[in-house]
């Protein structure tokens, strides 16, 4: 029979199995135009003091929790609050499972085997599934959210290298705030002025075309993309609460 097991250690889910198809880790993600923020991997100028974290454009309180709800469910909670005015392109709750037992992802109604295309299949949607060689189905569901009126929720389903990943995403949405438009390569990244961004932005298909471009045209498209920004202000919060499901 089989059986979920799940480690959580200081709330985030290091490593999962049900069956054959192994997870983890599983972490929270956010991002402005100098610093990322990741609970799983290396931070790219961002300092933290416990859940107290600094980065370029703002700083930010995080409260992130992870619990087996029961025997097939385990279920994600984060909130982050600005400290002061800030800048953020997004904030995100992130699910890793490993390729190998699953057979296809399923969003939006398509369904995608695993090929390393690394797009980000992200559509305004509440629920994403995986399917497994042996019949498992994992559902992961979007169950509550708030964008404090600047952010709206998305998941996207993204193959990449040996992993299916899920995130449970809020994006800034219109009036933006501030346009990021740049070419990032191993080297360097070079960014247009604001005003041209936001020129370009503006212009009859400048938003088609450049939105989040390297996302959606997955890795063999130059990392050339749009990314707009939103401010929330001193007390503001966004919330995001994920379940994922095991039959």
């Amino acid at each position: 029979m089989k059986r979920l097991q799940a480690e959580i250690i200081n709330n985030c889910l290091v490593t999962g199995q049900y069956g054959d198809i192994h997870f983890g880790p599983w972490g929270f993600e956010c991002s402005d135009r100098h610093s990322f923020v990741t609970l799983t991997d290396q931070c790219r100028n961002a300092r933290h003091i416990g859940n107290q974290w600094q980065l370029a454009e703002g700083d930010w309180a995080l409260d992130y929790h992870t619990r087996q709800t029961d025997p097939n469910t385990l279920h994600i909670r984060t909130t982050l609050t600005a400290r002061c005015d800030g800048l953020l392109q997004d904030a995100v709750i992130r699910l890793v499972f490993d390729k190998s037992n699953i057979q296809t992802g399923e969003i939006a109604g398509r369904t995608y085997p695993h090929t390393d295309s690394d797009r980000y299949r992200l559509y305004p949607v509440r629920n994403v599934r995986l399917n497994g060689t042996d019949g498992t189905i994992v559902s992961v569901t979007l169950d509550r959210y708030d964008g404090a009126g600047r952010f709206a929720p998305y998941l996207y389903l993204r193959d990449s290298d040996d992993h299916w990943i899920i995130h449970a995403r809020l994006l800034p949405i219109d009036p933006v705030d501030h346009v990021w438009l740049r070419w990032a390569n191993r080297l360097f990244t070079l960014s247009t002025p604001d005003w041209l961004a936001r020129l370009i932005w503006k212009c009859p298909g400048g938003r088609t075309i450049f939105w989040r471009l390297r996302e959606r045209l997955g890795r063999h498209c130059p990392e050339i993309q749009a990314v707009p920004l939103n401010n929330l202000k001193s007390g503001q919060s966004l919330l995001l609460e994920v379940t994922c499901r095991f039959p």
